[in-house]
């Protein structure tokens, strides 16, 4: 009898189905008619697509009978070789078909979940049940459910219900395994248990493995392979010695290799017909063959090859640890090891051949070297004066161990030749780890041996730390970098292996490199030789990549590589004498100029810049070996610099690349300078300055190749700055007392000149020669650099004590003239601004030496004229809309911040005021809005015949005049609102509120002073809307009410106590906002806040009320997640109608519009739902609440089943397990009890159990579970 297809099975259930609406599927008949598309099936086309619909079921119907009565032929078996094959008699009779039928439907899902409750159940009721402690007794119950499982498991397939056998068949397999531990307990107490384990082991996985080809079920083939192959490891514990265990983990793998050759033979009756199970061929060539069969058998004999490796890969330097207890048994140890690493590569060329190839390659070249190499270094060990020269002897032999065996092509015929190289390099690298890394410690070392000397600290020296035995480090190295090379040279000769090449010549050029600079470094040569070792090596390599122009690219990167860090390290060495710095500067000047020879062309002028900027260096010093001291040191240094730049700049023959490099190496010193001047000032500092102000003034007026209008517009930018910076330090030089009443209020005066100057100065640039553009640049870094200039002046006499604020009052007068000029002058609009600004501020001065302290009085007056400038202007038709919004803007922000975050803002009285005059100021700019709110189909062109006395006219053309304000009026309402929300949350903290001692009335009036906020900004929020184009971007986006819906519960937050009161009205509040949500949820216009954005606000408030811990996480989680859920079950009722083209796609802020599916749309509010209890149920185990997820688990999968909904179908099998694994992990009968948890996972396994017979009553389909669940929505 042939099993009826999947689609066959859906095409009749769904064409038989009467309730569902046939053009959509996605929502129920109501009186024939569907509300999701629309559909009537009420008249004659009804009538005859149902009879159209039966007649098609009638004929699948039909068509499967046919099938069943189709006869089936025997299936050949591939003859033997040299066996002649024999034709079937005619007469045979046609034995049915012994390959089981598969019937993975999602009855067999239920059957499944149904079968591991009860399993469960059974575990529960027989280990955690206080009343049953008899060992005896237990023993008999698992041995009894282990043959009801196994028996079960029996049945189930002789009836072709395979999956479901399959399932039932595992749940066997491991009562199989307790009932081995438990008879494995019987042994006597003297026995490794191990042993008996492994017996018991072998035993019932031979049966297993018997019983699969007796049986057909696939599970009792593949779990049991992996147990018989894990035996040898059971043998190698049971041996209690390290070297047994290592190799028992090497025989596991041996026999899962051999296993994977054996299955066709052992699974026999599960091949496939039709594809044999061939092995890879060995020639290398990748060709196209049909799937393996045995797919999980051979990836689980894989893992178990790996883990085992792995392990005894892991646990081989204990067996180093342990053998070696004695100095005379470290060789034989090391032979031991070398030997066990040599199985495991052996183990690896074989496992390449069947799967993993280029991993297994990988670990044979690197097992397979280390083992040689081990071998090579085991006789050593038995001196003890070679004990020392470790770091040499253990290098070099993985070195004569890559040449021996690197190249040799792998037992796998040269299939994976690269791998297995990778292999073997990286373990002869690994093996070169510690005398590498303990040489760059030493290396690196003496830079900060160096730096300790300079700065007068003390180090030891890295050659009395290695002492006598400095040399075995770079000898080590050495022998590394010459494997390296020998390998290079023995790989060249094969095709397959010639790829490694190039890297073998890198990392033997890299460990040479490390070598030469160990042995500077670390070895007890003289300093000196040390030193020209370094640099001479260097100039070496240069010269011979000089003078070898046919050096491939790869060799010419690493040899200059190599020459910078030796000439590096040999500048650093220097410097451990600072005496002999600045005379072996001579030697690294010329090493640096070798090697810049043998760089390319375009790359020399990091080493110009490099070397001026050393020579700088050595400059100084010189200076300060001489004896001069200060800041005359630096200056001068910055000087001679600067006029090494200045001279470069009118030399033709210096490139334009290095001239730019010297240019940036200048700039370094003249920064620290610049700097420098804070902490102090001399006539020194004006000589670098003024030096300074001579590059930038040359540097704007060369007509030089290569001066791009980038430079002339820096050089332009710091004229006005160094000239200052050199009026400062001339001050600070001539005056006594402090310069700054003086210096300050000239800058200003040169500000103040400069600014109206600039057209001028630009006018005598393009007189010069310089191009329109050039010099309009350069005159707007003169004027930017003054402005900035002027900032700084200002903010110095602010700062200074020194300065006053009459001196700020004369400052900001001076630069508020200037900018006067500026504005008349240059017709530059910002003048009026920054004239503006600086008066306003020498007002500002003005007050603060009258001891006005309030911020109100500075900002208020200035913010009210300037709006009021602001609506006067734009009643004349000018435009002041940016004006008016800083006006605004100055008026509330500053106010704001300070009631949020000002210094008394905790305490004072005067911050809750403040959020009182917010929250009117709120509500008058609101007022004030609405009166210039007018009928947006209304046009001035219009107003003649909508109108008729002239004043009205008058009076409406104003407002409409006035619209444009409209906008910015209600943004600085919302704004001022916040006043409202920080006032709520101020009475919640109990800040500056002594007076509110009940907690619920605290509670009350932060819940009112939220709801005026949340109030004013909605109002807003809807005004900005009306009063905005309809296309306009924030007309129609969705985040124009989400301040309002955040403000609203916020304040409330902050006022949460332990009094039942505020704890039921916070709960209240929640619901509250999970309605707002559900009604916005189900809306269809997309204006209001996203749904997520709404629920994760009712989430924090959800946190907020259960955080007193009075009440548990169910009073929240549970209408979280019910409310989400009906959101999402809104839209998934309505369903959807095809999308139109226009239609734009579903995203997160639409949700739940537009989105279709149980996934999207069910799946957020049933984890919401259950997720707090499984959480729950681990921190706070609770009996009832165990219970509830599993029956809410049940409730979903039954939805799911009976609706055809994927989501809860799926989300309550996955929390079935999830809530058993937590259950078991709080043990049960803690907080737990045993006796109703199993009564109740009993009870939900015979339900499902229930169901998946009552379903599979008809025969089950082909295919996979998966495939099924797709079925679903």
């Amino acid at each position: 009898m042939t099993t009826m297809p999947a689609w066959s099975e859906t095409a009749i259930r769904m064409l038989r189905d009467s309730t569902t609406c046939p053009v959509c599927r996605s929502a129920a008949l109501v009186d024939g008619q569907c509300p999701a598309c629309a559909a009537d099936l009420r008249g004659a086309a009804g009538e005859q697509l149902w009879d159209a619909s039966q007649s098609a079921a009638t004929a699948l119907e039909r068509r499967q009978r046919l099938l069943n009565r189709v006869p089936m032929a025997a299936r050949v078996i591939a003859p033997v070789a040299g066996a002649q094959p024999q034709a079937p008699s005619p007469t045979a009779s046609t034995p049915p078909s012994s390959v089981p039928r598969s019937s993975a439907t999602l009855q067999s899902v239920l059957a499944i979940a149904g079968a591991g409750l009860f399993a469960i159940a059974a575990i529960v009721f027989t280990f955690f049940n206080p009343d049953l402690t008899d060992r005896a007794l237990r023993s008999l119950i698992v041995a009894f459910i282990t043959l009801v499982f196994l028996g079960g498991a029996w049945l189930l397939a002789r009836r072709g219900l395979q999956f479901s056998a399959e399932a039932v068949g595992a749940l066997g397999l491991v009562f199989v395994a307790l009932d081995v531990w438990a008879l494995a307990q019987l042994a006597p107490p003297s026995l490794s248990p191990w042993l008996p384990i492994a017996g018991l082991t072998l035993v019932s996985s031979i049966a297993m493995i018997v019983a699969a080809s007796l049986a057909g079920i696939r599970i009792w083939l593949c779990a049991p392979l992996v147990t018989f192959a894990l035996v040898p490891t059971m043998w190698g514990e049971a041996a209690g010695q390290e070297p047994a265990a290592v190799l028992g983990r090497i025989g596991t793998s041996f026999v899962a290799a051999a296993l994977v050759l054996l299955l066709p033979r052992i699974g026999s009756r599960f091949a496939p017909s039709g594809a044999p199970d061939t092995a890879p061929d060995v020639s290398g060539e990748e060709t196209t063959r049909p799937p393996k069969p045995f797919g999980a058998e051979r990836i689980a004999l894989l893992i178990l090859q790996l883990l085992t490796s792995g392990t005894a890969i892991l646990l081989l330097p204990r067996v180093f640890v342990l053998t070696a207890d004695l100095p005379s048994r470290a060789a034989p140890s090391l032979l031991t090891v070398a030997l066990l690493l040599g199985l495991l590569a052996v183990h690896a060329l074989l496992a390449a051949r069947h799967a993993l190839s280029r991993f297994w390659s990988f670990a044979a070249g690197g097992m397979g070297v280390s083992a040689l190499a081990l071998a090579l270094y085991a006789p050593s060990v038995l001196f003890d004066a070679m004990s020392g020269w470790f770091p040499a002897l253990m290098p070099a032999a993985f070195a004569v161990a890559l040449v021996l065996a690197g190249p040799v092509r792998p037992l796998a015929g040269g299939r994976r030749v690269p791998q297995y190289l990778a292999g073997a390099i990286t373990s002869t690298l690994l093996a070169a780890v510690p005398t590498s890394v303990t040489s760059a410690f030493f290396t690196l070392e003496t830079p900060l041996s160096i730096a300790a000397n300079l700065l007068d600290g003390e180090l030891a020296r890295p050659a009395t730390a290695l002492g006598v035995h400095a040399w075995a480090f770079p000898l080590g190295l050495l022998a590394t970098a010459s494997g390296f090379a020998l390998f290079a040279l023995r790989a060249r000769g094969h095709s397959a292996t010639r790829p490694a090449v190039p890297l073998a010549e890198t990392l033997a050029s890299a460990f040479a490199t490390l070598a030469l600079l160990t042995t500077a470094a670390a070895t007890p040569l003289p300093f000196l030789l040390r030193v020209l070792l370094a640099l001479g090596a260097a100039a070496v390599i240069a010269l011979v990549v000089l003078r070898i122009p046919a050096l491939s690219l790869a060799r010419r990167v690493t040899a200059l590589i190599a020459a910078h860090l030796l000439l590096t390290f040999g500048v650093i060495l220097s410097w451990a004498d600072v005496t002999w710095a600045p005379l072996l500067g001579i030697p690294a000047l010329i090493a640096l100029t070798a090697v810049a020879r043998a760089m390319p062309p375009a790359t020399r002028f990091a080493h110009v810049g490099v070397g001026y900027a050393y020579a700088l260096v050595l400059i100084a010093t010189t200076f300060d070996l001489l004896g001069v001291r200060g800041i005359a040191v630096p200056a001068v240094t910055t000087s001679i610099g600067l006029l090494g730049a200045i001279v470069a700049t009118f030399l033709p023959r210096v490139g334009a690349r290095s001239w730019y490099a010297i240019l940036t190496v200048t700039a370094v010193p003249f920064a620290l300078g610049v700097v420098q001047v804070v902490f102090e000032r001399s006539g020194w500092t004006a000589l670098s300055t003024g030096m300074m102000f001579a590059l930038s003034l040359a540097l704007l007026l060369t007509r030089r190749p290569g001066v791009t209008p980038v430079l002339r517009t820096a050089a332009a930018a710091l004229l006005v700055p160094t000239l200052a910076v050199a009026i400062i330090c001339l001050g600070a030089q001539v005056l006594a007392m402090s310069a700054s009443p003086v210096t300050l209020p000239i800058i200003a005066v040169l500000v103040a000149l400069v600014l109206p100057s600039t057209t001028v100065i630009a006018d005598l640039l393009r007189r010069n020669g310089l191009g329109g553009t050039a010099a309009h640049a350069a005159r707007l870094a003169i004027e930017a650099s003054a402005l900035l200039t002027g900032a700084i002046a200002v903010l110095l006499a602010l700062v200074r004590e020194a300065s006053g604020l009459g001196t700020s009052v004369l400052v900001l007068l001076i630069l508020g003239v200037g900018s006067t000029a500026s504005a008349l002058l240059t017709r530059r609009r910002y003048a009026w601004w920054a004239a503006g600004a600086s008066f306003t501020g020498a007002l500002w001065c003005v007050w603060a030496l009258a001891g006005i302290e309030l911020l109100e009085p500075y900002l208020l007056p200035p913010a009210v004229a300037a709006m009021a400038v602001a609506v006067a202007l734009r009643l004349r038709g000018l435009n002041t809309s940016a004006l008016y919004a800083t006006a605004l803007a100055v008026a509330i922000v500053p106010i704001l911040v300070l009631t949020m975050v000002g210094p008394d803002a905790a305490t004072s009285p005067v911050t809750l005021w403040r959020g009182v005059g917010l929250a009117l100021t709120a509500w008058v700019l609101l007022a004030a809005a609405a009166i210039t709110r007018t009928p947006s189909t209304r046009s001035e062109d219009g107003l003649s015949a909508l109108l008729d006395e002239r004043g009205t006219r008058v009076r409406h053309l104003r407002r409409l005049r006035l619209r444009p304000l409209q906008v910015p009026t209600l943004i600085a309402a919302a704004v001022a609102a916040v006043g409202a929300t920080t006032l709520a949350v101020r009475i919640g903290i109990g800040t500056g509120t002594p007076w509110l001692v009940a907690p619920a009335t605290a509670f009350g009036l932060s819940l009112l002073a939220s709801a005026v906020g949340a109030g004013a900004m909605f109002v807003a929020a809807r005004g900005i809307r009306a009063a905005l184009p309809a296309d306009h971007a924030l007309a129609s986006t969705r985040w124009l009410e989400a301040p309002a819906a955040l403000a609203l519960p916020l304040g409330a937050w902050f006022a949460i106590e332990r009094d039942w009161v505020v704890i039921w009205a916070m709960w209240a509040l929640l619901l509250a906002m999970l309605t707002i949500m559900l009604v916005v949820a189900r809306r269809t216009e997309h204006t209001h806040p996203p749904v997520w954005y709404l629920f994760g606000i009712a989430f924090v408030t959800a946190i907020v009320a259960w955080s007193p811990r009075d009440l548990r996480v169910e009073w929240f989680s549970l209408p979280l997640g019910l409310f989400l859920l009906a959101a999402g079950a809104s839209a998934l009722r309505r369903g959807s109608r095809p999308a139109s083209p226009g239609t734009p796609a579903p995203t997160l802020a639409s949700w739940p519009g537009r989105w279709s599916g149980s996934w999207a749309l069910l799946a957020p509010g049933l984890i919401v739902t259950v997720l707090a209890s499984i959480v729950a149920t681990f921190t706070d185990p609770l009996t009832w609440r165990a219970i509830l997820v599993i029956a809410f688990a049940l409730l979903a999968i039954l939805v799911g089943a009976a609706r055809r909904l994927a989501a809860p179908f799926v989300i309550g099998m996955l929390v079935l397990p999830v809530e058993n694994v937590f259950a078991f992990s709080v043990q049960i009968g803690r907080g737990i009890e045993s006796m109703p948890w199993w009564i109740t996972l009993a009870v939900v396994g015979a339900v499902l159990l229930i169901l998946a017979v009552t379903y599979e009553r008809r025969a089950g389909e082909s295919g996979s579970v998966m495939a099924r669940i797709r079925d679903l929505s």
